[in-house]
């Protein structure tokens, strides 16, 4: 069983000898390839949607993990009972689908000890819910694949709240690290400055497609594409300075 680099990357954040979730499985590729590879021993996949589930079962069929890869069917994290997933992985959904999923199952989320999100946009949204509910990141990655970027975060309980928390109107800096990641900062991950360089291009053009919009929401839209323009450029020279000889 062969990953797509993207599923690579997320399948190395997974510690080795926990109850892994996949949540949105699809195909059942990444929970087949955990087990394979002696990663997990037991892994949960789950989707929504009949036809990908049937694939799914046909897969473990084919490789003969029935008793080691449980498919279910349901909604985000409602096929889990609390207790039972050590790690949870949600990948290939937007920011506001992941935040409503981990919204509607605190009790599933009580005893997990790592989730690694990948939103396929809103990245934003899904750092800001897990600052506000004490769940720190503790690592991110970035991976260009097929010309498209995917922002992986990798998520752990925090039981300090104050360290962790934020206000509800996050100052710029915190703007920053919610908006840009602040593993992918700290790290200066070399994809970075491209990812930004293409997320500019990506709001002049909607900010071209709105240049004759005069409702509030249109206008109000336009400010925020122009401050996240600012935002990125700000943080593309950050980055880019070298630092001083000592």
């Amino acid at each position: 069983m062969t990953l797509s680099e993207r599923l690579t990357k997320i399948a190395g954040f997974v510690p080795k000898g926990f109850v892994v979730a996949d949540i949105g499985t699809d195909h059942a590729r990444l929970p087949i390839y955990l087990v394979l590879q002696g990663i997990s021993s037991q892994v949960i996949a789950s989707d929504l949607s009949t036809g990908p589930l049937s694939t799914a079962r046909a897969n473990v069929y084919l490789y003969k993990l029935e008793k080691k890869i449980e498919i279910r069917q349901g909604y985000g994290l409602e096929p889990l009972d609390p207790g039972e997933a050590d790690v949870i992985i949600v990948a290939g959904m937007g920011g506001a689908k992941i935040r409503d999923i981990l919204e509607k199952s605190p009790a599933v989320l009580d005893g997990v000890v790592r989730m690694i999100l990948q939103p396929q946009v809103g990245a934003g949204i899904v750092r800001r819910w897990l600052f506000d509910h004490n769940w720190q990141i503790v690592d991110e990655e970035l991976v260009l694949e097929n010309d498209n970027y995917y922002q992986i975060i990798i998520s752990e309980p925090s039981y300090e709240p104050k360290a962790v928390g934020i206000d509800k109107k996050p100052s710029r800096k915190e703007r920053e690290l919610l908006e840009i990641g602040p593993c992918l900062l700290e790290k200066k991950h070399p994809l970075l400055i491209p990812f930004l360089q293409e997320k500019i291009k990506l709001a002049e053009n909607i900010l071209i497609s709105l240049r004759h919009a005069k409702t509030p929401a249109a206008i109000k839209m336009r400010q925020e594409w122009r401050r996240k323009i600012l935002l990125f450029r700000r943080v593309i020279d950050n980055v880019s300075k070298k630092p001083k000889n000592i």
